[in-house]
C-alpha cells in the first residue's frame, strides 16, 4: 500500500487545504477539541490526555504567530494523509518552521488528528495493519520536517532578495549618493518598509554582512506591533518623532550620514522635556557598487536608554535649517487663519504639521528653542495618560502680530482652567506661529490678556458646553423612541472611544443646576478614559422606555472586567440626548450603590422626585436583567 502512496501538492478541497484551515483555527485559538468538533479526536480520549493535547495546541499557536503559512508536501495513503505546512513569513531564517499535520478521512471529508505529527487519539490504531501504515506516515512526517526545514532555510536568502527587490532594486542602490542613501533610509523607516530597510542594511549584497542575523532580529523587533516606543529604534520608526538628515559625507568606499531626530516624549518619563538626538550611520560601498548602511551598535542590542548627551552632536546645529529645507513652512493668509490652522494641528494633526506652522528665526539657538517648545506643547496635548481638548478662549490681532489664548481641557482634571497663550507674526509670505515671541509683542497684548483672563474662570465651561443644551422643565417631555435612543447611545460610545470631545458633547443634555457643567465634564472625563482603556467594543444589552426617560444598558470592558452602565436619555428639540451627569451602573457592591444613590439625588434636586422615581424604575429593570452576570465591583 505504501508503495502506492503518492506525494502531491495541495489543491482546493484536498488534505493540504484542510491542514491550513486547522492551523488557522489553532492560530486564532478557536479550535474545538471536543469529539465531533474541529479534529478527529476520539470520544474515548481521557480528560488528562485531552488536557495534554490542549497544551500542545497552545504551544503550536504561539509558534505560528502571525506569519503566513503555505502547504509543502502531502503524502496520501487511502484514508490517511500527512501534510507538511511551512511558516514562511518574515526574513529571519530562525523564524521558519515546518508544522506536520496528520489527517484521517471519514466519508468524503478530511479531518486533522488532534496531536501534531501523529495519528494518536484519532481512532486509527485498532488493527495491526492500520498501526503499521500510520506509523510509516508518522515517521515520514518527522523525517521530512527536518529535511524540508533545511531546504526552506537554504531558499530563504533567495526569497529575501526577491522580496527586497520589489521595494528597492540593486540598480537603485548602486546609483545613490550618500545623501540619497540617508534620505531613502529615512523614507523606508517612516513607512516601516521592512524589505527596503533590509536592502539598505546589506540584504542585497552577494555576501551578507557578518552580523546579518543580529540585523534581522533588530529590524524585526523594531517593526513588531507595539514596539515603536523602544529606544533607539523609536527615533527612526515612531510616527511621533520627526527626523531629517543633518549631515552627510561621501568617500569612494563609503561615507557617513547623520540623522537628527526630534522626540517630543524625551526620555519617556512623565513630564519629560522633548529632546533632539543624533543617529550617526556609517556607509560602506562594495566593489560591486552596492551601498550598505551600518547602524550604530545600540540598534543591534535590546533595551537601550536615551543617551544623556543626546543633543550634543555638532551636526544637530543644522536641524532647523535642514528641517525648513525639507519641509517649508506653510504661512497663512491672515492671523485668524493662522489661529484656526494651529488649533486644528494641535487637536488632530501630527508634530510635522505643527512644526510647519512655526516661524523659525535665522539664529540657530532661537530656532532650536522654538522647535523644542512646539514639540513640548504637542506632547502635552497628546499625552497618552490623558485625553485633552483644545478650545479657543480669546483672540487679538494687530497689523503684524496677533495673540490667541486656548483652554486645554483634560480628562484628568476636567474642571481645571488650564490656559496657554500663542503669538503669531506676519512674515513677507504670511502669518506663522512664533513660540518665542518678542518682548515688545508680549507687552503690546498683555493689557488685553489680563482683562480677558478675569472672565475665563466663570465662562470657559459654559463655552465648552455650548452645544450641550440646558434642560428646562422635564415634566411633559415624551421619552425618545427605542431605535432613536439606541442610535444616540451608539454615537456616544463611538465618540468617547475615539476620545473626541467635540463629537461627544453635542450628544448630551444637562440639568439646570449650579454644579451641572462641572459634573458633565467630570463624567465625560471618566467616559473618555474608560473608552481609551477598553480593548473590546461595548455592547448594548437592553433598552428601557418610560414616559419621560428612555434608558440604554451597555456592557463595557474595563481592564478585563465587565461593567454595566445605564445611560438615561431625554428628547430635546435636536433629538435624543444623553444626560451624562446622571451616571448609573448596575451594582454589585455597596460603594457603587452609594454613587447611584447620589446620582438619583442630583436628579431630584434638578427636577422632581417623580421624575427621578421613573428613572429608578428603569434602572431596576436594568439591574434585574443582569442578575447573576455582575462579577463584583463594576467600577
Amino acid at each position: 500500500m505504501l508503495a502506492a502512496a503518492l506525494t502531491a501538492h495541495a489543491a482546493p478541497g484536498d488534505p493540504g487545504k484542510v491542514a491550513i484551515g486547522f492551523l488557522e483555527k489553532v492560530r486564532q485559538r478557536k479550535l474545538n477539541l471536543e469529539p465531533g468538533g474541529d479534529t478527529a479526536i476520539s470520544a474515548q480520549t481521557a480528560d488528562g490526555k485531552r488536557h495534554q493535547i490542549a497544551k500542545l495546541i497552545e504551544r503550536m499557536a504561539r509558534e505560528l504567530g502571525s506569519d503566513p503559512i503555505e502547504v509543502g508536501e502531502v503524502r496520501l495513503d487511502e484514508n490517511f494523509a500527512a501534510v507538511l505546512v511551512r511558516k514562511v513569513g518574515g526574513f529571519d531564517p530562525g523564524r521558519l518552521q515546518i508544522f506536520p499535520v496528520a489527517l484521517v478521512k471519514r466519508g468524503a471529508e478530511w479531518t486533522a488528528a488532534p496531536v501534531p505529527a501523529s495519528f494518536e487519539n484519532a481512532g486509527a490504531n485498532h488493527a495491526i495493519s492500520l498501526r503499521k501504515r500510520v506509523k510509516l506516515l508518522e515517521n515520514w512526517m518527522l523525517r521530512e520536517q527536518v529535511v524540508d526545514l533545511e531546504k526552506l532555510r537554504q531558499q530563504s536568502a533567495d526569497r529575501m532578495r526577491q522580496q527586497i527587490e520589489v521595494s528597492l532594486s540593486a540598480k537603485e542602490l548602486r546609483g545613490f549618493t550618500a545623501r540619497q542613501m540617508g534620505e531613502r533610509f529615512l523614507q523606508a523607516c517612516e513607512k516601516k518598509d521592512q524589505p527596503a530597510i533590509l536592502g539598505l542594511l546589506g540584504g542585497l549584497s552577494p555576501k551578507l554582512p557578518d552580523d546579518w542575523a543580529a540585523r534581522l532580529k533588530s529590524v524585526d523587533r523594531a517593526l513588531a506591533t507595539g514596539s515603536t516606543d523602544k529606544h533607539p529604534w523609536r527615533l527612526l520608526v515612531s510616527p511621533e518623532v520627526v527626523r531629517v538628515l543633518v549631515h552627510e559625507e561621501e568617500r569612494n568606499d563609503g561615507g557617513r550620514v547623520t540623522i537628527g531626530c526630534l522626540d517630543p516624549a524625551g526620555d519617556g518619563g512623565e513630564g519629560a522635556a522633548p529632546r533632539l538626538e543624533a543617529v550617526a550611520c556609517e556607509l560602506a560601498k562594495g566593489k560591486d557598487g552596492l551601498w550598505q548602511i551600518n547602524l550604530p551598535t545600540p540598534f543591534l542590542q535590546e533595551n537601550n536608554e536615551p543617551a544623556e548627551d543626546a543633543d550634543d552632536s555638532p551636526h544637530l546645529a543644522a536641524f532647523s535649517a535642514r528641517w525648513t529645507e525639507a519641509h517649508p513652512p506653510t504661512p497663512q493668509a491672515g492671523p485668524d487663519q493662522a489661529r484656526q490652522t494651529l488649533l486644528k494641528a494641535l487637536g488632530g494633526g501630527d508634530l510635522k504639521s505643527l512644526l510647519m506652522l512655526v516661524q523659525l528665526d535665522a539664529d540657530e539657538s532661537d530656532a532650536r528653542q522654538a522647535i523644542l517648545q512646539a514639540a513640548g506643547i504637542w506632547q502635552f496635548t497628546h499625552d497618552p495618560a490623558s485625553v485633552r481638548h483644545v478650545m479657543p478662549l480669546a483672540f487679538q490681532s494687530g497689523e503684524s502680530s496677533a495673540v490667541a489664548t486656548f483652554q486645554f481641557f483634560s480628562t484628568r482634571q476636567p474642571d481645571r482652567l488650564d490656559t496657554r497663550t500663542f503669538y503669531f507674526e506676519k512674515s513677507p509670505a504670511g502669518w506663522l506661529w512664533t513660540p518665542i515671541a518678542a518682548e515688545r509683542t508680549r507687552a503690546q497684548f498683555q493689557p488685553g490678556l489680563d482683562a480677558a483672563a478675569a472672565q475665563w474662570p466663570g465662562e470657559w465651561q459654559q463655552t465648552l458646553l455650548g452645544d450641550s443644551p440646558v434642560l428646562g422643565e422635564l415634566k411633559g417631555l415624551q421619552a425618545p423612541g427605542s431605535e432613536d435612543a439606541r442610535k444616540a447611545v451608539q454615537a456616544w460610545l463611538d465618540a468617547t472611544r475615539l476620545g473626541d470631545v467635540t463629537a461627544s458633547l453635542p450628544l448630551t443634555a444637562r440639568l439646570n443646576t449650579p454644579r451641572s457643567a462641572a459634573t458633565v465634564l467630570q463624567n465625560l472625563g471618566y467616559e473618555l478614559l474608560a473608552g481609551r482603556r477598553s480593548k473590546v467594543l461595548p455592547v448594548i444589552t437592553g433598552i428601557y422606555q418610560g414616559e419621560i426617560w428612555t434608558a440604554v444598558g451597555v456592557k463595557m470592558d474595563q481592564g478585563g472586567k465587565s461593567t454595566y452602565p445605564l445611560y438615561p436619555l431625554v428628547q430635546t428639540a435636536s433629538g435624543p440626548r444623553v444626560v451624562i451627569e446622571i451616571d448609573l451602573f448596575a451594582s454589585g457592591n455597596r460603594g457603587r450603590d452609594y454613587l447611584n444613590k447620589m446620582a438619583f439625588e442630583r436628579l431630584e434636586k434638578g427636577s422632581s422626585v417623580a421624575i427621578a422615581d421613573e428613572l429608578r424604575g428603569l434602572y431596576a429593570k436594568h439591574q434585574a436583567d443582569l442578575e447573576g452576570l455582575i462579577p463584583g465591583p463594576p467600577r
